[in-house]
C-alpha cells in the first residue's frame, strides 16, 4: 500500500500533457471534441486546458491536466492536522494534568488518522484519475466519430 499511496500521490500533484491526432481533416474533428468537452462540463478534481497545434504539418489536440489549488491546499492541511493530533497526543501522554479519557482517546483518534491519511489520498487521486480518463475518452471517441 505505500507505493500505491506514493504512486497516487505523485499522481494527484503533477500535471500531464497528452496529445490526440485526429484520423481525419481537423475541422469537424475541432467542432466534435469542442463539443464533446461541453457536453462532459467543467472538471472538478483537475484543470483542464486543451488547444489545437500542428505538428509535422498535421493537427494535433493537445489536453493538459493540472492540479487544482485546492489539491494541494487539501495536502498540506492533512499533513498540518496530523502533526498536531501527534503534538496533542504526545502532550497528553507526557503531562499529568490531562483526564484519563483525552489520554486515551487523543492517541486514539490520532492512530485511526495515520490509518486513514493514506486512504483519503488514495480517494482522491482516484477521482482524478476517473475524471481524466473521462476527458481522455470523450476526446477519442470525438476524433474517431466520423461527420
Amino acid at each position: 500500500m505505500p507505493s500505491e499511496m506514493r504512486r497516487a500521490a505523485k499522481a494527484l500533484v503533477e500535471s500531464r500533457v497528452e496529445t490526440f491526432e485526429p484520423p481525419s481533416a481537423p475541422g469537424p474533428a475541432r467542432e466534435r471534441v469542442a463539443h464533446a468537452l461541453a457536453r462532459l462540463g467543467a472538471p472538478r478534481s483537475f484543470v483542464f486546458a486543451g488547444g489545437w497545434s500542428e505538428r509535422d504539418g498535421k493537427a494535433v489536440y493537445e489536453a493538459t491536466f493540472e492540479p487544482t489549488p485546492g489539491t494541494q491546499r487539501f495536502l498540506h492541511g492533512l499533513s498540518a492536522l496530523l502533526a498536531a493530533l501527534i503534538a496533542a497526543s504526545a502532550w497528553a501522554l507526557a503531562s499529568g494534568g490531562a483526564s484519563p479519557a483525552v489520554r486515551f482517546l487523543l492517541p486514539f483518534v490520532t492512530l485511526l488518522a495515520i490509518v486513514a491519511m493514506p486512504l483519503a489520498v488514495i480517494a482522491v487521486a482516484t477521482r482524478r484519475e476517473a475524471e481524466e480518463s473521462r476527458v481522455r475518452r470523450a476526446i477519442r471517441a470525438a476524433l474517431e466519430e466520423e461527420a
